[in-house]
């Protein structure tokens, strides 16, 4: 599933083109600072350190052993036949699962399913 919304916009509704050109730097306001404000603060030495904080990652490669893979489907119109079963014939169907419903496996696993 895509979320998306696509805003449409003509170009008159943009408004006019920004023209940038260079200009020399204009001085507005020049504030000087007072003389009896210079005893609240500290002159500062700067000094460049280096801090670390990232943990440090480490990287492995592994080269295992590779194996094909083979997928395989099967077309379910009415279930999982075998190849000689019809699943249009109804008598077909009915004899194959009376087959299987007398086997012993079949009744095990039904029990184990059931088992909560």
């Amino acid at each position: 599933m895509e979320i998306t919304y696509v805003y449409t916009k003509t170009r008159a509704e943009f408004g006019k083109q920004c023209i940038f050109t260079d200009k020399n730097p204009e001085l507005i306001v020049d504030i000087k600072p007072k003389p009896e404000d210079k005893e609240n603060f500290i002159e500062f030495n700067y000094c460049d350190k280096e801090v670390n904080h990232i943990p440090e990652i480490s990287e492995h490669e592994v080269n295992t052993e590779s194996f094909r893979t083979n997928n395989t489907g099967i077309n379910h119109v009415e279930g999982g036949w075998p190849k000689d079963i019809n699943c249009e014939d109804v008598d077909q169907i009915q004899r194959f699962r009376k087959k299987v419903e007398k086997d012993d496996v079949y009744i095990t696993s039904v029990r184990n399913l059931s088992i909560v």
